[in-house]
This record gives structure tokens, sequence and C-alpha cells, in this order.
């Protein structure tokens, strides 16, 4: 407990300096670099899976209370956009896994699934119930996938486009609106209900989809504390950060330069949609980025936040990008893989 509670320290540290360098979620990018400096480090400390959960609960309480009727409006408006962007992003990542699988060791269903963007745990699912694909593999590829992302997107954002963190001195939420506790109702509730349903990622999707229609139907919603949101964010990242194996990296080094450069082009890509976005739909290039960005929801969506950027947007190019992948593309991918056997 204690080796934990020094790690979060640690995480909670090295997030306060990322937030002096105006770096968005700088908690959570705090949390990954914390947990990956203690696994090289070597000590063996473990970071419960309760505890990443409970950040989501909160995370997702975060997001989705910027849902509103607008927000509803946009995405019934900008259906061809969402559509759009969500087909490009996989087509950009079948061409990246393709790639990877024609000049490395990996078989193509492995790579698929591996590269998929916003698919971590549906993905992971799968490879382990499906013998043809190396589970290593996908672990490898999606995990440094997102955590490329995330480290390169804020990045990009800042010193590229020109996007300005804004202080982090809201440690009491605001007045008006209803009171943020009843995160706790709605998160739980969310995600129970997301459990049952078998939606994929409930702990967040599940209080997003909550909160959305509290928001929708309750009227405004009070963000929650910043200080929770810090704790949030931080266990957040350090679970992610704990994913990465340094076993599993030197078992797939092979991967590495296709797996960065599938993350570049899948990056470029993204800032040229984002670009056609924003100008057909009025919203900033760094909304429209954020949104078009194959990193998680969660991340993206904190960013966008930290940013003071239009959220309402980011979520529901995000969201439904999520749901498809998750969704769709397991069956395409079953369909598709099953038939080439059955040849």
């Amino acid at each position: 407990m204690l080796n934990r509670l020094l790690l979060f320290i640690l995480a909670a540290c090295l997030g306060t300096i990322f937030l002096k360098m105006e770096l968005p979620i700088p908690y959570l990018m705090g949390g990954i670099a914390a947990a990956v400096a203690c696994k090289l480090a070597g000590p063996a400390v473990s970071w419960p899976k309760g505890w990443r959960e409970l950040g989501l609960l909160v995370a997702g309480y975060g997001i989705g209370r910027n849902f509103t009727a607008h927000t509803w409006e946009q995405m019934v408006q900008q259906s061809f956009g969402v559509l759009e962007a969500t087909l490009i992003a996989v087509a950009v990542s079948v061409v990246i896994a393709w790639w990877t699988a024609r000049h490395t060791s990996a078989n193509l269903i492995s790579c698929v699934m591996g590269i998929m963007p916003g698919g971590l745990t549906q993905m992971m699912l799968m490879s382990e119930e499906d013998p043809r694909a190396d589970a290593n593999v996908v672990v490898v590829m999606q995990t440094l996938r997102l955590v490329g992302v995330i480290v390169a997107v804020p990045f990009l954002v800042i010193h590229g486009l020109g996007a300005q963190v804004l202080g982090s001195d809201a440690l009491v939420p605001t007045a008006g609106g209803i009171h943020w506790l009843i995160l706790v109702p709605l998160s739980f509730l969310g995600a129970f209900a997301a459990t049952k349903l078998r939606i994929p990622t409930p702990r967040l999707l599940g209080p997003i989809l909550a909160t959305a229609a509290g928001s929708y139907f309750l009227g405004g919603l009070q963000p929650v504390p910043g200080l929770l949101m810090l704790v949030a964010q931080v266990s957040i990242g350090v679970y992610m950060g704990m994913m990465l194996e340094p076993q599993k990296l030197a078992a797939t080094r092979e991967l590495m330069p296709y797996i960065f450069g599938g993350i570049i082009l899948m990056v470029g890509v993204s800032v040229l949609v984002a670009w056609s976005l924003s100008d057909r739909y009025g919203f900033s290039l760094i909304t429209a980025f954020l949104a078009m960005a194959p990193g998680g929801i969660a991340e993206m969506c904190l960013a966008g936040m930290s940013m003071g950027e239009d959220v309402s947007v980011i979520l529901t190019y995000q969201l439904v990008r999520l749901l498809f992948l998750n969704i769709c593309v397991p069956l395409a991918i079953t369909a598709y893989f099953k038939k080439k056997v059955a040849i």
C-alpha cells in the first residue's frame, strides 16, 4: 500500500510539472510517466483495476455533462461528417495493418486487431478468444498506439496548432446547475446498465451516457471539483502505464517502426480530416482534431476540457467511432477471416 501511495505522489508531482509546462491532461500523462518509470526501475507495484474504474466513473461524468440539446442537434446536422470521419479512421487503420503484416512476422488478423483506434478493450478480448491472433502482438500494438497518441496529440495541439491550456484553479465547482454529487447515482447506475447490456467499456460509456441523459433532461450539471478530477486522471494514467510490459515490448521489437509509423500516419490523416471538418462545420481546428484523433474517448475529451474546446463535438465524433469500432468492426473481422479460412 505504501508503494502505491508513493507512486501516486510521484504521478501527482509529474502531473504538476506537466501542468506548469501547459500540457493538456497533465495528471493523466503524469500517471503514465510515473508508472513507466516504476516499471523500468524494477519495484513490483500493481495498480488495482477497481481504482482505474472509479477514475473512469468520474471522468465519464465530467465528459457526459457537456452533452446538451444543442449537442444532439449537432450530431444530427453533422451525421455525414461523423460517418465520414469514422470510415476514414477505419480505412487508414486497415492499410497500416496490411502493411505491417506484409513486412513483419505478425499475421494480418493480429495487426488489424492491434491498430484499430478506440478498440483497445474489445480487440484485446477478441485476440484472447481467437487462436489465430497473437494476443501479445495485439496488446503491444494497442497499448503503444494509445499511449503514443496521448503523448503526441497534446504536443501537436500546443506547439503545432497553437492551443492553450486553461488555468487549473477550479478546486470548487461553480455555482448553478445540479450539484456535482449527482455523479454518484448517475455514474453507478450508468455503469451497471451498460454492463448488463454488454456495452463496450461500460465503466466509461455507462457514466457518459447516463450523465448525458441527465444533462439533457435535467438541465445543467455542476463540474466535479478540480482535485477530484486530478485524482481520477492520475488513477487512469497509472493503470495505463502499468500495461506497458518491458518483456512484451522486447518480444515484438520488429513491430516498433511500423507501430510508430502508423501512429504518425494516423495523426497526419486526422489533421487533414480535421481541417476539412472545421472548414465545413465552423468549429475550431483544435476541436476538430481532438474529435478525429485516434486516441481514447476519455483522454481526448479530457484534453478538450483542459483547453476550453467544444467537448460536445469531441464526444460526438469519438463516441460514434468507438461504438462503430466495438460493434461493427468485430463483426467484420469475424466474417472476413472466417471466409478466408473457408477458402
